[in-house]
């Protein structure tokens, strides 16, 4: 890791600050270790229905993070397949592990919802995942623009394609609920 950019070492520093404030862990069984939880009290003013399930305000709810550092090893390794193609496939394998954590009630059982923010909306709905639009405002640019920054930094570092600061892709929260999850990512 000792050929990290300038603005890759802001981004992990910055990374490995807010990782340890939140708690975040690995996914128990988890072979990438790409994704990382933690779990809090749900703090939106309102309840949230998503597919027939409602978290209230207070609900305990695990939120997402994804491992920049392991990100820029994947980066790294040398494949045939995109970036975008390897962190899909490994997401996939990180929310198997994830299903399987709920039945051994490694996740606590009182947790129903996860979620996490993100500007790949297009993914986050082919694994599953409901939209649910940031308001407008201060926080929604800044997530928004932290999102794009953190992709210009980790993800798209050896793509053709880059992503673009001037053209900062929208936020989103993105939720799935327990039940959700174990339906669609439980492997008998």
């Amino acid at each position: 890791m000792s050929e990290l950019t300038i603005l890759q070492r802001f981004g992990m520093a910055v990374d490995r600050r807010y990782l340890k404030e939140a708690g975040a862990t690995g996914i128990p069984g988890s072979v990438y270790q790409v994704l990382l939880i933690c779990f809090h009290p749900y703090q939106g003013e309102r309840n949230l229905n998503l597919n027939g399930v409602t978290i209230h305000p207070g609900d305990m709810i695990a939120e997402f993070h994804l491992s920049n550092r392991r990100i820029l090893e994947m980066g790294r390794e040398a494949s045939s397949r995109s970036m975008e193609w390897r962190l899909f496939e490994a997401l996939r394998g990180e929310f198997t592990a994830l299903a399987a954590a709920c039945v051994i009630n490694t996740i606590p059982a009182s947790v129903q919802g996860f979620y996490g923010v993100n500007i790949l909306a297009a993914g986050a709905k082919r694994l599953g995942f409901t939209l649910v639009p940031l308001p407008k405002g201060w926080n929604r640019w800044w997530l928004s623009f932290w999102e794009t920054f953190l992709r210009r930094i980790f993800y798209s570092f050896k793509t053709k394609k880059k992503a673009n600061f001037q053209k900062t892709k929208e936020a989103f929260e993105i939720w799935i609920t327990r039940e959700e999850l174990l339906k669609r990512y439980l492997r008998p």
